[in-house]
């Protein structure tokens, strides 16, 4: 009976050892293409791509770089997350050369073929400073985790 109890103790502590590990590793660089759902706009409308870099400056915890909007008005966003497991919380920065709107983001981080990754999340824009560019919105990111 008491190596049944010390294997039971065993496996348990290696259970919740392995359970600790980072799901974003420090170090991690991530490169993505902006929203996901405009890439079927692809033959139609044509697709309007948003340039983001991230990195893991700690466990869970990424910066992102992204650009947007036509090339004479380019928009430049900056944004941090924190991963819990699958899923994220985060701060955004938008138009930080124009108007300076921020917002507030959630998703969960889904990977898939080795390194691509889609994360589906909504984000609620709040405009500074009067507030009247305030937008709900829903979107997936398409990229790859390096």
């Amino acid at each position: 009976m008491k190596k049944f109890v010390l294997s039971l103790f065993a496996v348990a502590t290696a259970t919740f050892s392995f359970a600790q590990d980072a799901s974003q590793p420090q170090g991690s660089w991530y490169l993505g293409t902006g929203d996901a759902t405009t890439l079927l706009n692809v033959f139609s409308s044509g697709v309007a791509m948003a340039p983001t870099v991230g990195y893991a400056v700690a466990d869970d915890i990424v910066i992102q770089a992204s650009a947007n909007g036509p090339t004479d008005d380019m928009g430049l966003n900056l944004g941090a997350a924190y991963f819990m497991g699958d899923y994220w919380v985060g701060f955004q920065a938008s138009d930080l050369t124009g108007d300076l709107d921020a917002g507030l983001a959630a998703g969960r981080y889904i990977d898939f073929k080795d390194c691509l990754f889609l994360t589906p999340n909504v984000q609620y824009s709040f405009g500074l400073p009067d507030g009247s560019s305030d937008n709900l919105s829903i979107g997936i990111g398409f990229g790859a985790r390096f």
